[in-house]
């Protein structure tokens, strides 16, 4: 009897056993300490609000780990968010079956890290749904600058914890943005622009209401009468027909001073405009050669005409020495 109470007794011991491996291979204990991991960390400049330890933590929407811890750092005023990463969820192949192919180790892991961020992958709050509660996304933000808390803290690996670089949310961002806006708001001086407004509007009133302006207006419109008038007149003169006889008129014109303009060219070829230019040229050495016995002929040739106007003067005043010859006269 009391060897069957043993027997009893070791049995249930045994199952509980069995039962207690099982709840706890059931809740990922067992996982949490033989999975490998990486510990990662960034810094952010605004409000953790809804996110706590054990939140998750995604890469491109995928949950990839949770969040071990939540720091301040006081010097710097930023918050420390410390991270654990699950790397069977990163292969470092396709192959064809996932379950099978390896994950990736901790020193690779940390490498792809650094060769992305260069990409533009960092760290950034966002909400998960409108509960309230926040994760944190790692993903490629390619149209924000990323942030780290200073110098000290620029991304990489130290310590065994790889440093990741942040970029404010997009609550955040709006909230910075909305602040800068009501900041400028506030600077613009409204009374001044009422008052400039005021003021523009009693000058435009003002030019509004000037006599000037209605004259000036009232020669507008009688130019404008006149334009109109003179544009039916032409409208009236310029018939089609008197139009085409015009173009044909202008057509022959053209023509014309086109085989004008024929004719000259060829009689310009034609012409001997070379060798005449070298006979005046030959001609005007001759003279220039010469000059001085022409200046003997001219004046030989004033003397003669001299002589002669002597004696034609003398023939008229004495006609009958053409038959008697020049001498006295006879008593």
């Amino acid at each position: 009897m009391q060897d069957t109470n043993k027997f009893k007794l070791g049995l249930f011991v045994t199952i509980s056993l069995f039962v207690f491996i099982a709840a706890v291979l059931s809740m990922g204990v067992f996982d949490s300490l033989f999975k490998s991991r990486a510990h990662m960390a960034t810094f952010v400049e605004e409000s953790v609000q809804g996110l706590n330890s054990g939140s998750a933590v995604k890469f491109r929407g995928v949950p990839i780990g949770s969040i071990s811890d939540i720091t301040i750092i006081m010097e710097s005023r930023t918050v420390r968010i410390d991270m654990e990463i699950d790397l069977s969820k990163f292969k470092t192949t396709l192959g064809k079956n996932i379950f099978t192919t390896p994950s990736i180790p901790a020193p690779e892991f940390y490498k792809y890290l650094h060769s992305e961020i260069d990409k533009g992958l960092c760290c950034r709050i966002e909400p998960d749904g409108i509960t309230g509660i926040k994760y944190i996304e790692m993903d490629f933000f390619k149209d924000v600058d990323a942030r780290h808390a200073g110098p000290e803290f620029q991304p990489g690996l130290r310590n065994g914890i790889f440093f990741m670089p942040s970029t404010p949310s997009l609550m955040s961002s709006l909230r910075f943005n909305m602040t800068e806006i009501l900041a400028n708001i506030a600077t613009i001086d409204f009374r001044k622009i009422s008052e400039e407004t005021i003021s523009l509007l009693e000058r435009a009133n003002k030019t509004l209401n000037d006599p000037r302006l209605d004259n000036l207006l009232n020669d507008a419109e009688t130019i404008l009468k006149k334009a109109s008038e003179t544009v039916e007149t032409l409208n009236g003169t310029l018939t089609p027909e008197k139009l085409d006889l015009t173009l044909a008129e202008l057509d022959k014109t053209i023509r014309s001073i086109r085989l004008l303009s024929d004719g000259l060219e060829k009689t310009l070829a034609t012409s001997k405009i070379p060798q005449t230019t070298a006979s005046i040229r030959e001609l005007s050495d001759s003279f220039s050669t010469g000059d001085s016995s022409i200046k003997m002929t001219i004046l030989k040739l004033n003397e003669a005409l001299d002589a002669m106007t002597d004696l034609i003067q003398y023939i008229n005043d004495n006609p009958s020495s053409v038959l008697h010859g020049k001498g006295r006269a006879k008593q």
